[in-house]
């Protein structure tokens, strides 16, 4: 990238989530494919415009202009005027003085967040565009406006707070684009989001980085890069099987289960399952694999699934709201159909849907026996993630449920959709009403069912004794046996005895011994313990006695047993320094008017 050009607000937003995907968009790389930077375009033009229409800022319907009006010099007629932030354009290099005449009137930045929560990264885009229109109008506002969810609630953001973090990000980002240097790759959270996902995960799989590990933190890589590991192959070799101890009590204690990325680094190596202990999946019960789709910044559930077998056929329910008042009716509709099937076990990939299950009891479970039937629910659930952790190690990068489903041969008919996607696809039916959007998440979420299914049926097999179809290796199998061994021992070649009959010899008692009687061992640690006086350069006695007894008051004094205390000082001479050692010499005082027994 030319350090001349400006920075984009595009580019600002991907430096926030992702430094890599900011320096490719700097350097004008293509994405290879661009599904979801439209998606996000079309949720937001959708959002602005239907609250431009509904919106008004104390008398008048707002106006928001793009920046490029605000470069052009025109005069506007009004005397405060609000700037689209996502328009907005930094100029790396700007000439002296500002771009354009001064504007007569106050600029306000603005932006437009259709999620009903923003965050932090919303705040240092209203500031960014402060800074860009600053550079036109030579002042820097000194708020913004956030407009944000359904109900186009307003927020001022003081551009003061998050002006040095935002400076901060504007010369990291002219600093990268300047050095042409691309920052370190490391996969994160934004990738199931990102255009360049593909792209990142193909280097990434090619160099066998350690970021493939989703698990692993950036404490942990950094550990690993200062011991020079930076590929899963070489995590893989760290891996030592533990040594199996003797049968006692405290050994016989199950161990609380961890999560061993060097194991799992070793499982992705042989692509093979690696399985710790004896894991146990059972299911007491009609198994019901629940998945549950949310909208976190609402907490707000639209989409229940069920999948569960009932009379010897497969039966698949799914329970959709348009609108946040419609999640009572599908949980009623789902509470029904659960209570319609005798001893239901509710099976879930993840922790998510037993929360799901606890807020509704609080929401909307009132009747006494619908409490106890949900409580039992909750309680006898079966979580197949915690089955997992720690215990059974797929050779997938991560425990995810579309890794292990799919190594396991289950494939989704919506690949892009995901647990990150699904909110964005949501919010974009809701915006557009696009009821086809609305079945690709149907679609999307008993899919996951269908997988929760497979990968219970593959747990079952590996704890059981069956699933021989499964490439899988038992852990202990690599463990090594106790390794103290008693009795005579018979040696391969002669010359190892002689080797190890050396080693009961009795050497130089003062240096080594081995094996030999107390009173030798006593011997040599006196010898041991005696030390040389050192030489005193000056002795000190102390006599000061005190008037009275601090503890009879007596006044008559009797001094018995002498003590001496050598300390060691430095002393500093024409010539140079030398050890100086004084003897402190006392004796210990007691009151003769006290008769001791």
């Amino acid at each position: 990238m030319d350090p001349n050009n400006p920075i984009t607000s595009t580019q600002f937003c991907a430096f926030v989530k992702c430094r890599t995907k900011a320096y490719l968009l700097t350097q004008g790389e293509p994405a290879p494919e661009s599904h979801f930077a439209a998606a996000e375009a079309r949720i937001s033009s959708m959002y602005k415009h239907i609250a431009k229409q509904q919106l008004f800022i104390g008398t008048a319907r707002i106006e928001l202009r793009e920046f490029e009006q605000l470069l052009s010099g025109q005069k506007f007629n009004t005397t405060i005027y609000h700037i689209d932030c996502e328009t907005a354009v930094y100029d790396v290099s700007p000439p002296s003085g500002a771009i354009n005449p001064r504007l007569s009137g106050t600029a306000i930045p603005v932006l437009f967040v259709p999620w009903e929560k923003p965050g932090s990264s919303h705040n240092l885009l209203v500031c960014f565009g402060a800074l860009a229109v600053s550079q036109v109008t030579g002042t820097v506002p000194h708020s913004g406006t956030l407009i944000f969810g359904d109900g186009f609630r307003r927020k001022t953001v003081k551009i003061a707070s998050h002006v040095a973090r935002t400076r901060q990000i504007i010369h990291a980002i002219k600093a990268a684009s300047r050095d042409q240097k691309s920052p370190a790759l490391i996969l994160n959270r934004h990738c199931p989001i990102c255009d360049f996902q593909s792209r990142c995960r193909g280097i990434a799989t090619a160099r066998d980085d350690l970021s493939l590990l989703t698990g692993m933190t950036e404490k942990e890589r950094a550990r690993c890069a200062a011991k020079g590991i930076s590929t899963i192959s070489q995590l893989s070799y760290g891996y030592r099987p533990r040594r199996r101890k003797r049968n006692t009590a405290a050994s016989r204690l199950a161990p609380t289960a961890k999560n061993d990325h060097k194991l799992k680094a070793l499982a992705i190596k042989k692509s093979q399952i690696h399985v710790v202990g004896t894991p146990s999946l059972k299911f007491e019960g009609v198994p019901i694999f629940l998945d549950v789709e949310g909208m976190p910044d609402r907490d707000f559930y639209y989409l229940i699934g069920l999948r569960f077998e009932h009379r010897g056929e497969i039966e698949e329910r799914s329970f959709w709201a348009d609108r946040l008042d419609g999640e009572r009716g599908i949980w009623e509709d789902c509470l029904r159909t659960l209570k319609a099937i005798e001893n239901a076990l509710i099976i879930s990939y993840g922790a998510y849907e037993i929360r799901f299950l606890k807020q509704m009891t609080e929401r909307y479970v009132h009747e006494p026996n619908d409490v106890v039937f949900v409580d039992r629910l909750i309680k006898t659930s079966v979580n197949i993630l915690s089955c997992i952790y720690g215990k059974v190690y797929f050779p997938t990068h991560s425990n995810s449920l579309k890794e292990v489903a799919r190594y396991l041969g289950f494939e989704w008919r919506q690949p892009r959709l995901s647990g990150a996607v699904a909110p964005l696809v949501r919010r974009e039916s809701e915006l557009s009403a696009n009821n086809a959007l609305k079945f690709e998440l149907i679609g999307y979420n008993m899919d996951d069912c269908r997988a929760a299914t497979l990968v219970a049926d593959a747990i079952v097999r590996i704890c059981s004794a069956g699933g021989s179809d499964l490439d899988k290796v038992d852990v202990s199998s690599l463990e090594v046996g106790f390794q103290h061994t008693f009795g005579k021992l018979d040696c391969a070649l002669p010359e190892f005895k002689k080797i190890n009959d050396a080693a009961y010899w009795d050497y130089q008692r003062s240096k080594v011994y081995a094996r030999t009687d107390k009173a030798v061992r006593r011997s040599v640690q006196k010898t041991r313990g005696r030390r040389k006086r050192a030489a005193v350069d000056k002795r000190l006695t102390v006599e000061d006695f005190p008037d009275r007894c601090p503890k009879c008051s007596g006044t008559r004094f009797w001094s018995h047993h002498s003590y001496s205390q050598v300390v060691f000082d430095l002393k500093f001479t024409r010539s140079g320094i030398k050890r100086w050692a004084v003897q402190n010499c006392y004796k210990r005082i007691d009151a003769a008017d006290v008769v001791w027994k």
